[in-house]
């Protein structure tokens, strides 16, 4: 157990290449390091998961879609909180955003850390982890919005999708997690 912990604590680490500008000291996220830091974020997440013999979760586009726009909210809100200034829930945004199915937990944060960091923080705050560590998880989001002070707002998603049957012609049932 303690190996993993140390191989995920050197890949948190490992995953912090942010540029430094604009507000000196700062660490901005790059553009480009978008797709990135999720992969790097999953990853992090699924060895946690994985040591309490939990299944893996995937990346949710949509899921991403909903902390994305969250995390921009938040900003605008000036508050780090799990209700969108419409007074939208976690579920309702990610039905907005196309997600099928039932979301299981969101941990939220306004800082100046970046996303190894923030997992953590996380990953030490007993409802955060449960909402990572949750056994009903399928899918994963996460997104973020960052000022031009540097502060990061960071919004972190879990959910599960839901799985539909139907028929084909042939009358064959094919079940589909949406």
């Amino acid at each position: 157990m303690f190996a993993r912990m140390g191989i995920i604590v050197g890949l948190l680490f490992t995953l912090s290449a942010c540029e430094i500008g604009g507000v000196e000291g700062v660490r901005f996220i790059r553009a480009n390091e978008g797709e990135r830091i999720r992969a790097d974020q999953l990853e992090a997440v699924n060895l946690v998961r994985s040591e309490q013999g939990l299944r893996p979760l995937v990346m949710s586009a949509a899921l991403n879609a909903a902390s994305d726009t969250h995390a921009s909210d938040m900003s605008d809100q000036r508050r780090a909180w799990d209700y969108g200034s419409d007074r939208s829930s976690p579920q309702s945004r990610a039905q907005r955003a196309g997600f099928v199915g039932r979301v299981t937990g969101e941990n939220v944060a306004e800082t100046f850390v970046m996303n190894q960091e923030i997992l953590r923080v996380w990953l030490a705050d007993t409802r955060s982890r449960a909402a990572i560590l949750n056994p009903d998880a399928t899918d994963f989001g996460i997104g973020w919005h960052q000022d031009p002070d540097g502060r990061i707002w960071w919004v972190q998603m879990t959910a599960a999708a839901r799985a539909t049957s139907f028929s084909t012609d042939e009358g064959i049932t094919v079940s589909r997690v949406e």
